[in-house]
């Protein structure tokens, strides 16, 4: 019967505060929620993209093998006899411009085994004639449909049925499917033929998966670095067999100019023997063969997606931090003030003889139970919902689909459940049992007020005579109860941080575009000339530059050095620009300090390289780095300034400094081409204007990289805007949790005053007053503690080829200080009424 009672004692306190208990409940679920969300969102990715890649759905290559002369028999030995390789296969593709249309499409054999295709719609192709396209072109194209291609290259017809619509494993981005130099100079989309559809006598690329890398994580950095090693292995291998390919080329061409001479003075009746005819050294230019290795990592798509789930990561590790640690401190001041206001209910229960275990069950309960439902309703939400937002939200830009896992861990919730119990269980354990030391006839006396004192303002007679009666009450009030005001500055000071963090990271996101390519980067195309460009190719080109379209034209030596970062595991593309002239290279590209605006200068002596490059490879003024060429050989630098740049990574230098440090002949290969009109539509115009003169091979477009860029930050504006909804509902719950224990704390005292003769409007700023002074010192902390947030979240972040805008706008702190300001003065109101309602006869009832 005793332990009935108990329990029913336990069950009223809950709904005799319910208000306080449900607050409990939220903030615990709001950490929960965010905690368990985020740390699951990037798990969650790289186990949706692991289950895409590897069998038996797609079985994705590790890497692809190209070559300017394809792979031949030898390529093919070479491949399938070294050690390191688990499985290969070899294929054609054929880059096409549909007749009629603007889609450029790269035509791929169909593949198998490895990095094979996901049938949508219809069938795969199943003769010479059918031809099966992207998904991605279904609202273009429809099945059964006949396309005619312009110059067919090793494709046996011009024309071919649509019979499908299909998904490459190998190109997880909608928008970035690669560079041609057909067209526009930019891929539409791609497309599956059958085998027997191509006539070529090599292939063109060859795939292949390594022994070492099963059953590990396609996202980790083992399996980057495993990768890494195999590749440079791999490509040593091949390139043994330049020498030999080229001799035989040279050959084979050397005999068809000798038969073609041979005919020529056969026709003008001089016979000859087409091996006595010498072959002009001019006449003979051929490239030197070159093989080109791609990971899975030169993939934009896949690349930009395993840098999403890290992304999340980062988020994970810092935002529900603060938010646990600003929840908890409010549930630990709640459950403290719990025990305090149960003083008289505790010592009565000593006093009829009540063991401390028997009074501790309300406590046990009260507490347990808010810890527990809160992070039930957090986790059930967290492992749900907003992995599903975030995934959702990257995947928008992604061709995976909406096919993803959520999974379940342990970690995260028992992470959430000991910091709960903590905060609540724990903490109300500790002070019940100093509160249970006391005797009972000095618990069920009211606690003696503590001394009074002179505050610091006394001690300043200027101010303090000044001030009016109710100013000198609320600083009296403020430093009396110190713990108050710190739970209440530091509450809001954390939600406000919070918030600023989120402001700031969306405010480093929005505007970098227009600052990375109106600013830094003017240019809108880097056209690569080709090798051989005859003297009626060279005045057609000539005339697209000095037309009324083009503003700015800069020739440049253009070309791809990379660098392996074992740290991370990643390849980093490092894109070399040494100008002809220096002298307007800045109407092209700005090269400038970002913060201090200083104008850079190529000298003869170092040279420039983007702000991002330097961070990973912890670079300065006067460091020397180290980058590979194509061919592998390690060039080294002397850097002598670092430039603002928000995505990729360059060196730039003048061309002395090119000739000196790689020991090569200046010559130019591409230019830097600025448009009068800026829009897509004409800039891919005039990029097919250019690749018709037959000078240019191909056009790498900045509007492309427009996309990759908004690519980046789309997607993290709905994670951060998620982030500032859930700072925001915890600035609510906060604040009226502490308001709510400093009208409880006080009410004898509110009664009192309004015995006095004090009118409701005056009762509720006497009290009131001390919350909004406390709530702007704690948005001014929370102003310092968002700026290192952001900072820290702001550098780690972006990917390795990117970086945000990391300054801070005062709008930012405007809205950030806003949220709390507006929760605050709704909440006066709520106070108010509450405090009208005081029934001061109860609340001033003696309990002596």
């Amino acid at each position: 019967m005793q332990k009935t009672i108990l329990w029913k004692d336990a069950w009223q306190a809950i709904t005799h505060s319910l208000g306080r208990y449900i607050a409990i409940i939220l903030l615990i679920a709001l950490g929960t929620f965010a905690f368990t969300g985020l740390k699951m969102a990037g798990p969650d990715m790289r186990a949706t993209g692991a289950e895409f890649f590897a069998k038996p759905k797609h079985n994705l290559a590790d890497v692809t093998v190209t070559s300017n002369y394809g792979i031949n028999s030898t390529d093919r030995l070479t491949i399938q006899n070294l050690p390191e390789v688990k499985e290969a296969t070899f294929g054609y593709f054929q880059d096409v411009k549909i007749k009629n249309q603007p889609d450029t499409l790269r035509v791929f054999s169909q593949s198998d085994n490895l990095s094979s295709y996901e049938l949508i719609k219809g069938h795969f192709p199943k003769n010479k004639t059918e031809i099966a396209l992207s998904y991605l072109l279904q609202k273009k194209y429809r099945l059964g449909q006949n396309i005619t291609f312009n110059k067919p290259g090793i494709l046996k017809n011009k024309t071919y049925k649509i019979v499908g619509f299909v998904k490459a494993s190998e190109f997880l981005d909608k928008n970035q499917i690669g560079q041609t130099n057909i067209g526009s100079g930019h891929l539409t989309g791609i497309a599956v033929a059958n085998h027997n559809a191509f006539a070529a006598p090599v292939y063109q690329i060859a795939r292949i998966i390594f022994k070492n890398t099963a059953n590990l994580s396609p996202f980790g950095i083992a399996y980057r670095n495993r990768v890494y090693n195999d590749q440079t292995k791999l490509q040593t291998a091949l390139n043994q067999n330049r020498a030999d390919k080229y001799d035989k080329y040279r050959a084979m061409y050397q005999k068809q100019y000798r038969q073609a001479a041979a005919k020529q003075l056969l026709k003008r009746g001089i016979v000859v023997n087409p091996a006595q005819i010498k072959v002009p050294q001019n006449k003979l230019k051929i490239a030197y063969p070159n093989y080109v290795i791609n990971s899975r990592e030169e993939s934009q798509g896949y690349a930009s997606y395993r840098a999403d789930s890290e992304r999340v990561e980062v988020l994970a590790n810092v935002f529900p931090v603060f938010l646990f640690a600003v929840a908890a401190l409010v549930s630990l001041t709640t459950m403290m003030r719990f025990v305090e206001e149960e003083r008289t209910n505790i010592g009565t229960l000593k006093a009829l003889g009540y063991g401390n275990g028997a009074i501790a069950i309300k406590f046990l309960l009260y507490s347990t139970s808010a810890a527990i439902l809160g992070v039930i309703l957090g986790a059930s939400l967290g492992y749900t919902f907003l992995p599903n937002l975030i995934i959702k939200a990257y995947l928008a830009s992604s061709t995976l689909g909406t096919d993803y896992q959520l999974n379940f861990a342990w970690g995260p919730l028992l992470i959430s459940l000991t910091i709960a119990l903590l905060a609540t269980t724990v903490v109300s354990m500790i002070t019940l049992a100093q509160t249970l030391r006391e005797q009972p006839s000095a618990l069920l006396l009211p606690k003696p007020p503590k001394n009074g004192s002179r505050i610091l303002l006394e001690y300043i007679p200027f101010l303090w005579k000044h001030m009016s009666f109710s100013a000198k009450v609320t600083a009296r009030n403020i430093f009396r109860y110190k713990s108050r005001m710190l739970m209440t500055i530091l509450g809001v000071a954390g939600c406000t941080g919070l918030l600023v963090m989120g402001f700031g990271i969306r405010d480093s996101l929005h505007g970098i575009g227009n600052i990375q390519y109106y600013e830094v980067q003017k240019n809108d195309v880097i056209a690569l000339k080709n090798r051989h460009v005859n003297t009626t190719e060279r005045q057609k080109l000539n005339k697209i530059f000095t037309s009324h379209d083009v503003t700015q034209t800069t020739a440049v030596q253009y070309q791809q050095l990379t660098k392996h970062l074992d740290s991370t595991g990643a390849t980093e593309n490092v894109m070399l620009i040494a100008p002809q002239s220096t002298k307007n290279f800045s109407k092209s590209i700005n090269l400038q300090e970002r913060q201090s605006k200083k104008k850079l200068v190529l000298s003869n002596n170092g040279v420039v390289i983007s702000e991002k490059l330097a961070t990973i490879l912890h670079a300065h003024k006067g460091s020397t780095i180290s980058l590979k060429n194509e061919h592998g050989k390690l060039l080294k630098f002397k850097v002598s300034g670092i430039c603002e740049m928000y995505l990729g990574h360059y060196i730039f230098m003048s061309p002395a400094e090119y000739a000196k440090e790689t020991g090569k002949k200046f010559t130019t290969n591409a230019y830097l081409v600025t448009m009068a009109k800026h829009s897509p539509g004409n800039i891919s115009h005039i990029s097919q204007k250019m690749i018709k003169t037959g000078a240019i091979e191909t056009v790498v477009s900045t509007s492309s990289n427009r996309k990759l860029l908004s690519s980046f930050t789309g997607s993290l504006n709905e994670v951060i805007l998620i982030l500032i909804l859930i700072s925001g509902m915890l600035a609510l719950v906060v604040i009226y949790n502490l308001t709510n224990i400093n009208v409880a704390e006080r009410i004898r005292e509110l009664s009192t005053i309004k015995v006095l003769g004090f009118y409701d409007n005056e009762t509720t700023m006497y009290i009131y007053r001390e919350t909004i002074i406390l709530s702007a010192l704690g948005i001014i902390v929370g102003f310092g503690l968002g700026w290192w947030l952001h900072h820290f979240i702001i550098t780690s972040l972006p990917p390795d080829v990117a970086m945000f805008d990391p300054n801070m706008y005062p709008l930012n702190f405007v809205f950030s200080a806003l949220i709390p300001a507006i929760i605050t003065a709704i909440l006066a109101i709520v106070v108010h009424h509450k405090i009208k309602r005081i029934n001061m006869l109860d609340a001033l009832s003696s309990i002596d």
